[in-house]
């Protein structure tokens, strides 16, 4: 990310879909047995199939053995430096995850995403507002949906530790509301 690359990007109003930092985490993550398979809240967003097939030594092996394994580490890195430049430069970041593929866990992916725009440097309330405000605003849902005011649709978590003080707080569900109506 150069000062020509973002320079055109802000005259056109061009934002990012997040890094999909979780997505090059998963390319290489289960190539050995990895902790987050341990992690019930990761347990629970799994079919058991999957779940055995994650940890299966032969799962490991085909993941090491991939096209450019040996690379995905760096390319994270690089997508991490990549989004916290944009971000400081004011390009507008939204939130994405490429979940749904295999071993990328609905709902896990997400929270982890967070996790790892963190860890690229971003603050939690920026990665928050990322994932709310601006990805209403890119996808030009704004007037009705992306923060808490009077009149919009209100889809909420009510958590029980605050994720400004550490990112993984939003694992830390109590209830849920889906326009309004909290979700049994």
């Amino acid at each position: 990310m150069d000062d020509e690359l973002i320079s055109k990007m802000k005259a056109h109003n061009t934002f990012l879909v997040a890094a999909t930092l979780s997505r090059e985490l998963s390319t290489y993550v289960f190539s050995e047995p990895a902790a987050m398979l341990a992690d019930a809240f990761f347990q629970r967003g799994g079919s058991p199939q999957t779940l055995a097939t994650l940890k299966s030594r032969a799962y490991q092996e085909k993941v090491a053995a991939g096209m450019d394994a040996k690379h995905w580490r760096e390319w994270l890195a690089m997508a991490q430096k990549n989004l916290k430049t944009l971000s400081d430069a004011g390009i507008k970041i939204g939130f994405g995850t490429d979940t749904g593929m295999q071993g990328r866990i609905q709902g896990y992916f997400e929270h982890l995403e967070l996790e790892l725009m963190v860890e690229a440097g971003l603050s939690p309330m920026q990665v928050i507002t990322d994932a709310t405000r601006n990805a209403a605003e890119i996808l030009g849902v704004s007037k009705d949906l992306g923060v808490l005011e009077q009149g919009k649709w209100a889809d909420l978590r009510v958590l029980g530790k605050n994720p400004l003080d550490n990112i993984r707080n939003t694992r830390t569900i109590e209830s849920v509301y889906i326009a309004g109506n909290k979700v049994n």
